[in-house]
């Protein structure tokens, strides 16, 4: 298994203005990154790059995942869930068939800095009007794992081993992509089997670093070929390691709403206008 493409990302604003890193989201290069659609790195010491936040918009046919560093997040949809996330925290949630929702970043305590991320999780088919449903995951819920090679691991979901202990599997393994934060410190490694077949991408955050005993920059991401095998990063590093299974379908993508046909997007977008875009509220799961 060797690294196929290494991609750097963009700085944008997205939102009502938020300043991010877009490591990558762009529908020409889904066909790459397949399942995965979008990943932000959000980060900023100036309320004034992220107070506006993500006011009211509407997601169809994805699941988006965001996981918080510093800082916290207000999230509230038109149904009336709600909640908070703080340093640590995760939501998974599935739009599916539809969400109207808004995500606004404020700071935590005296510390003025918020950072973390959203990655987007493209839907098949099948699923695209599926049920919607939130998966909170506290910072306790989520493992902490030193793994065999001496890394040290937040499993979010996938499976890890763990001397002494044998294999950990993450709270949210069962949605079916794996996603961890790895920490590597200097003289250790990360050593992870990764199945034939699967879309394996590695974003390094933590300054360089080398993945398959490449360098990669800091901020930037490291796409691994489909054969399977052994993924291996060495230390020092921090990165995101993301691994699902591509769909391999066509991507009709505008917006917060991804789905196979532009007749099906033309169709969202006039159920918005129409005020029926929100088929059933979500199921809540906190974890």
């Amino acid at each position: 298994m060797d690294v196929e493409f290494y991609l750097k990302g963009v700085w944008t604003r997205d939102g009502a203005g938020v300043k991010l890193y877009r490591v990558f989201g762009d529908p020409t290069l889904a066909e790459v990154t397949d399942p995965f659609l979008l990943l932000d790195h959000f980060g900023s010491r100036y309320p004034h790059e992220y107070l506006a936040g993500f006011p009211w918009h509407p997601h169809r046919g994805i699941q988006t995942v965001t996981y918080l560093l510093k800082g916290e997040v207000e999230h509230e949809d038109s149904e009336g869930n709600k909640g908070v996330l703080r340093p640590g925290d995760l939501q998974w949630m599935n739009a599916g068939s539809g969400v109207f929702h808004s995500e606004m970043p404020r700071p935590f305590g005296r510390d003025p800095e918020v950072s973390g991320f959203q990655l987007w999780v493209n839907l098949p088919r099948r699923e695209k009007m599926s049920d919607p449903f939130y998966k909170n995951l506290k910072r306790e819920s989520v493992p902490s794992v030193v793994a065999d090679a001496g890394a040290r691991v937040r499993l979010i979901s996938g499976r890890v081993k763990e001397p002494g202990t044998g294999v950990v599997e993450g709270p949210l393994t069962a949605l079916g992509v794996v996603y961890m934060d790895v920490e590597v410190p200097e003289g250790t490694s990360f050593v992870m089997e990764v199945r034939e077949g699967w879309r394996t991408l590695v974003y390094n955050f933590g300054g360089p670093a080398r993945v398959q005993k490449r360098r990669v920059e800091d901020r930037s991401l490291a796409v691994l070929s489909t054969e399977g095998g052994i993924l291996r990063i060495d230390g020092p590093a921090r990165a995101l390691v993301l691994s699902g299974v591509p769909l391999r379908e066509p991507v009709a993508w505008r917006g917060p709403i991804v789905m196979n046909t532009w007749e099906e997007i033309v169709e969202a977008f006039r159920e918005i206008e129409r005020g029926i875009f929100i088929k059933r509220r979500a199921s809540v799961d906190d974890l």
